[in-house]
């Protein structure tokens, strides 16, 4: 009896043991849940400010983007003319785009400036001319017929050459450019500044281009 007893202490405290063993088994490890991506942050605009618009307005012609900016490898290695510069225009920034650069006083301590530039072939025509830069002046396209009602024909060097005007009304800001071909290139005299700067120095900006001699 005693050797029964001693034998079911020893089964039970082998099980006791397992158990035991069993129960300090390590768990596999959890692989850990990667994280959220954060949100993307959230462009606030200052107070006040109204809110963007990312579509024209309605009736507003189509933009076409490709009149925006003048194509690749524009420059030209024409050389330069002389001019007669009008009494009282100082030089103005020079830059690798420009052949000149003229800044013109008006009234009230008002300026305009003039760049003079010049870019092989016709650099799209000029309806795709005229459109880039009211692009410029924050206009919208104008289609060749309203095109035709602010332009003049002029003579420069001897070739037929063309005078554009128009003014932004919501900046008062106004300009005035000639294109005039020569030896397969076209140059471009481009004054721009506030309306009444820019219509009173017209004139000089005529005997300024027409005093070109290439």
């Amino acid at each position: 009896m005693k050797t029964i007893r001693s034998f079911s202490a020893g089964l039970a405290l082998t099980f006791v043991v397992t158990g035991c063993n069993r129960s300090e088994e390590k768990t596999p490890p959890i692989a850990p849940v990667p994280a959220a991506a954060p949100a993307p942050a959230k462009t606030e605009l200052p107070p006040g400010h109204p809110p963007l618009k990312t579509e024209l307005p309605a009736g507003h012609p189509p933009i076409d983007m490709s009149q925006q900016t003048l194509p690749a490898n524009t420059l030209s290695d024409a050389a330069n003319p002389t001019w007669e510069v009008p009494a009282g225009w100082q030089p103005g920034k020079p830059s690798s785009m420009r052949r000149a650069t003229y800044i013109v006083k008006g009234a009230d301590d008002k300026t305009a400036e003039l760049a003079v530039t010049v870019f092989p072939g016709d650099v799209g025509g000029l309806v795709a001319n005229v459109n880039r830069w009211r692009g410029q002046l924050g206009l919208p396209p104008a289609t060749p017929e309203e095109i035709a009602k602010f332009t003049t024909e002029l003579t420069v060097a001897g070739a037929p050459s063309t005078l554009v005007e128009f003014t932004n009304p919501q900046t008062g800001q106004r300009m005035a450019v000639v294109t005039a071909p020569h030896a397969g290139s076209s140059w471009f005299y481009k004054l721009t500044g506030p309306a009444a700067v820019v219509e009173a120095t017209k004139a000089d900006l005529v005997k300024f281009v027409q005093s070109t001699k290439f």
